[in-house]
């Protein structure tokens, strides 16, 4: 009975911390939701190594260790890459979504400032996202033409 006076006494989420911050809460909901994206991406990639590569490393007398930091992970990183380079592009899209909690950010302050009667801020905020997500495309474009050394 005293546990339920408490819970509802103390101000907080779990075990009486202090209510995040709005900027707090939108930076956990970003690392959760997408560590969970980036996770799975991972997994896949180093499920997707054949066994043959751990028992070549093996055959060679290198530790498991060595296999995975020496053989596995440079594979690995081949075949995520253009993976992990749609979420982090989806990342900087939806950072917008922030504004449903009032975070001011680039999206609602061109919104407050267009509550005026000017449109130019959204334009300039769209012409900023079109420039950042070209620029990102362009840098993970050519990481993985760098990273594609067989084919031609």
């Amino acid at each position: 009975m005293l546990q339920v006076i408490i819970v509802f006494y103390v101000p907080g989420f779990v075990f009486g911390t202090p209510l995040f911050s709005r900027f707090a809460s939108v930076i956990a909901a970003f690392v959760i939701n997408y560590a969970c994206y980036f996770s799975e991406i991972y997994r896949g990639g180093i499920e997707s190594i054949p066994k043959g590569q751990y028992e070549a490393g093996q055959v060679l007398g290198m530790t498991k260790m060595q296999v995975f930091f020496n053989v596995i992970l440079m594979q690995v990183i081949k075949r995520i890459l253009a993976p992990m380079s749609n979420e982090i592009i989806t990342l900087v899209k939806d950072t917008a979504l922030a504004r449903v909690i009032m975070i001011i950010e680039i999206i609602q302050a061109a919104q407050n400032f267009a509550a005026y009667g000017l449109i130019w801020p959204l334009f300039y905020t769209a012409v900023f996202y079109l420039i950042f997500v070209g620029v990102l495309t362009l840098l993970f474009g050519w990481a993985e033409k760098k990273m594609s050394y067989y084919r031609v």
